[in-house]
């Protein structure tokens, strides 16, 4: 990518957008653009966490497998966001594995060495990161708030809400898209589920017309009548 380009995405990424032109200019030489199509890694976990990212289209997914065969989906950023902020901050390890979870993934990744000695003497550098982290943390208490919304049926709802809050668009027909295409497995994995209560829940609400999906993502007729679920009764009270 051109010097010009790369400085223009730089002066408009959430994560750099306040500092001065000068400052952003010396941290072109460290930055690129990396593009992927879905499902291919950005970052291997136990790989030095040697760069910040920031989301510049598309969503990147988490995934951690510790103790089976089997993935565990952690979390996803979107446009914008900046994942693995703490990590890259102590220069330790990545966690998990990334991966790109739409058909197409642009991610904006500037050398961490530069960053963390500039931070040392500027202010807005350092506000910049600080505020960066404190988005980290909202993003965390989203999922804890996830997994602690009671049953099943709860979870998932609170799960697709946080999806159409940072994802979502409304259309003119008043429904919210999100342009983002998980599978039944994808959704039971984030929120600790069998993957058959998921699917139950999901042909319900199809049945409703309350969330329809498709290979492009999903469409929820109400926010307000998906956010009562989060009080009413539950198809999964076993669970």
């Amino acid at each position: 990518m051109q010097r010009e380009s790369l400085l223009r995405t730089l002066s408009t990424s959430r994560l750099f957008r306040s500092l001065d032109p000068e400052l952003l200019a010396t941290l072109v030489p460290h930055a690129d653009v990396h593009r992927l199509h879905q499902g291919e890694c950005l970052w291997r976990r136990g790989a030095p966490a040697e760069h910040f990212h920031v989301v510049l289209r598309g969503v990147l997914e988490l995934q951690r497998a510790p103790t089976s065969h089997e993935s565990t989906l952690i979390a996803l950023f979107g446009p914008g966001e900046s994942p693995a902020i703490p990590v890259t901050l102590e220069r330790r390890a990545f966690i998990a594995d990334a991966y790109a979870a739409t058909p197409s993934l642009e991610v904006l990744r500037v050398a961490s060495a530069p960053i963390l000695e500039l931070v040392q003497t500027d202010v807005r550098l350092a506000l910049a990161i600080n505020r960066a982290l404190l988005e980290h943390c909202v993003l965390l208490h989203a999922k804890i708030d996830v997994l602690a919304a009671g049953t099943v049926q709860r979870r998932v709802a609170a799960f697709m809400l946080d999806l159409a809050e940072r994802f979502g668009d409304e259309g003119i027909d008043g429904k919210t898209y999100v342009p983002l295409a998980l599978s039944r497995a994808h959704v039971a994995t984030y929120v600790g589920a069998r993957v058959e209560t998921v699917i139950r829940i999901f042909s319900q609400w199809h049945k409703e017309g309350l969330v329809a999906t498709s290979k492009e993502g999903f469409a929820i007729r109400s926010i307000d009548e998906l956010r009562a679920t989060l009080g009413g009764a539950s198809l999964d009270d076993e669970d």
